[in-house]
C-alpha cells in the first residue's frame, strides 16, 4: 500500500503574480509532488485572510485576477496587520510561510522584519524576495537557528546552488543571473537591434517591467551574486559596495567588438577572493565561444562555481513563473522532508 504524502500547510504572504502563479502551479502538479501542499491563508497589502473564513483558493485567485484585493473577499474576517497574521499561523497549523512581496533592495523592509518574526516563532519561511536576504541573511539564519525553524531562499539567486559543492570551499562564482538583461542582449546580438528597440520588445512581451532600472542598471544581478557570495564564500560586502556596471545604449559598441571577434556580450556577476577578501562585481563581459555562458541566450541563466576540490561546476536555470514556482516548491519539499 502506498504511504500517504506528508501534508504541508502553507500561508502566502504576497498574493500578486508570483504568489498566484505558485498557487496554480501547486494545484497543477499535485500528483507528482512528494508532499501535499495545502494553502491555508493568503495576504496582500490590504490584509490577510485564512481561507477557512473566506472563498476557496480557486475563487480567491480568480477574484484577485479581476482586480479585487484580499480585503474585499471576506471583510469581517480580515486580519489587517502582517505581524498579527504571522503570529496567528502556528495556532492554525501553518508550518511554512511563503513570502513573495515586492522587492525592496534598498533596506529589505518590510519583508525582512516579517520573515524574521516568522522564523523567531518557529515558522519555516521560503522567500523569493532578494531584498531581505541580501541585507539580512545572517540575522535571518541566526533567528532560524535559535528557534529551530528553516529558511529557504533558492529563488533569490537566479540559479540553484549545486548539491555536489556542499562542504567544498568555493573560490569563485560567475553568473549570468538576470533573464531580462540577457534577453535584451540576445535581441541586440542575434537580431542587430539597438538597445532601446530591444528593451521595448522585452517590455511589450512582459519580460521587462515598465520600470526596468533594477535589471538594466545591474541591481538585480548584484543582489543575486552577493547572496551567493554571502551563502558560499562568507562575503561581508554590502550591496552598495558591489562594483556595478549595467547595460544601455553604450553597450552597443561592446557588442560590435564582440561580433567582429566571434564573441558575445553577457552581463556577468562575479565573486572572487582577492587580497584575502571576497570582491563582488557586475559588468557586461566579452564571452569566448568555449565559455559555458556563450550559448546562454534569451531569458536563460547560468552560473559556474569554482571550488577547491571539484573545480568548476555549472548550474543552469530558466526564467518564468513556472520556474520560480518550482523553485519555491523545491524549497518547501526540502524543508518538509528535513523535519
Amino acid at each position: 500500500m502506498l504511504r500517504p504524502k506528508p501534508q504541508v500547510r502553507v500561508a502566502l504572504l504576497g498574493f500578486g503574480n508570483v504568489g498566484r502563479a505558485f498557487a496554480r502551479y501547486v494545484e497543477a502538479n499535485s500528483d507528482t509532488s512528494p508532499v501535499r501542499i495545502n494553502i491555508r491563508a493568503i495576504a496582500d497589502s490590504s490584509g490577510a485572510l485564512f481561507l477557512t473564513n473566506g472563498p476557496s483558493l480557486e475563487s480567491a485567485i480568480a477574484r484577485k485576477d479581476s482586480g479585487f484585493s484580499v480585503a474585499a473577499f471576506a471583510p469581517e474576517h480580515l486580519i489587517a496587520g502582517a505581524h498579527e497574521f504571522i503570529r496567528a499561523l502556528p495556532s492554525a497549523g501553518v508550518s511554512v510561510l511563503v513570502e513573495t512581496l515586492p522587492t525592496n533592495i534598498v533596506t529589505g523592509e518590510p519583508a525582512l522584519s516579517l520573515i524574521k518574526a516568522g522564523l523567531e516563532q518557529g515558522t519555516d519561511v521560503v522567500t523569493v524576495d532578494k531584498g531581505p536576504v541580501v541585507h539580512g541573511l545572517n540575522e535571518l539564519k541566526e533567528a532560524a537557528s535559535k528557534s529551530g525553524s528553516r529558511l529557504g531562499y533558492s529563488g533569490t539567486t537566479g540559479v540553484t546552488i549545486p548539491d555536489e559543492i556542499a562542504g567544498d570551499r568555493v573560490l569563485e562564482i560567475r553568473g549570468v543571473l538576470n533573464g531580462t538583461t540577457n534577453y535584451i542582449l540576445t535581441e541586440m546580438q542575434q537580431h542587430h537591434r539597438s538597445f532601446d528597440d530591444a528593451l521595448a520588445t522585452a517590455q511589450a512581451e512582459g519580460i521587462a517591467e515598465p520600470d526596468s532600472s533594477l535589471d538594466i542598471e545591474g541591481w538585480d544581478t548584484a543582489s543575486k551574486i552577493l547572496i551567493l557570495a554571502k551563502s558560499l564564500m562568507q562575503a561581508s560586502s554590502r550591496l552598495d559596495q558591489v562594483s556595478r556596471i549595467g547595460i544601455g545604449p553604450q553597450t552597443e559598441s561592446l557588442i560590435r567588438v564582440a561580433r567582429e571577434s566571434g564573441r558575445v556580450v553577457r552581463l556577468v556577476g562575479r565573486a572572487r577572493i582577492w587580497q584575502r577578501r571576497v570582491r563582488v562585481s557586475v559588468a557586461p563581459k566579452l564571452i569566448e565561444a568555449d565559455s559555458p555562458f556563450y550559448g546562454v541566450a534569451g531569458t536563460s541563466k547560468a552560473a559556474t562555481f569554482r571550488t577547491e576540490e571539484r573545480g568548476e561546476v555549472l548550474s543552469l536555470s530558466r526564467s518564468g513563473r513556472d520556474a520560480i514556482s518550482q523553485t519555491i516548491l523545491d524549497d518547501i519539499i526540502r524543508i518538509s522532508l528535513q523535519a
